[in-house]
């Protein structure tokens, strides 16, 4: 019987918690991996409010982090990896610099721009800001929440 009673209330109870947001409403989420893992990051993408969220770094923030620089907050770019023609997931081809979809060969460029097969929309871009120390930030993304 209780577990019964669990059962239905679980996905109520569920349903009524809203998500993480910041004070602004925002949808923020911190990257499973630091700045200075993102090119071997293998949970990448990540989950994000139940769809797939890809971080890329940029050829110049790789270029950076190669040297040791700091990486700013634009070289580092957020995406719904979710591709716009039958939502596949998409990930980041750093030997080509694109974003790219194995299911129909669609590809995107780094500002989630659809360019080449049958994706009709570009990526929905999110909000990449970066916190704490150099060399150890943590990657936060975040969304404005729908107004």
């Amino acid at each position: 019987m209780v577990a019964t009673w669990g059962a239905i209330l679980y996905p109520v109870l569920r349903f009524l918690r809203p998500r993480a947001a910041t004070a602004s409403g925002a949808l923020e989420v911190v990257a499973p991996f630091r700045v200075k893992e993102i090119l071997q990051a293998k949970n990448n993408p990540f989950d994000f409010g139940g769809k797939p969220c890809l971080v890329v770094l940029t050829p110049d923030g790789a270029k950076r982090l190669a040297a040791g620089q700091a990486i700013q907050a634009d070289d580092l770019r957020a995406f719904n990896a979710v591709c716009t023609h039958v939502d596949c997931t998409v990930k980041y081809r750093q030997e080509n610099g694109d974003i790219y979809c194995a299911c129909h060969e669609g590809i995107y460029d780094l500002n989630g721009r659809n360019v080449s097969g049958p994706p009709p929309r570009p990526l929905e871009a999110y909000v990449v800001t970066l916190r704490g120390e150099p060399g150890q930030e943590e990657i936060v993304v975040s969304k404005q929440s729908p107004a």
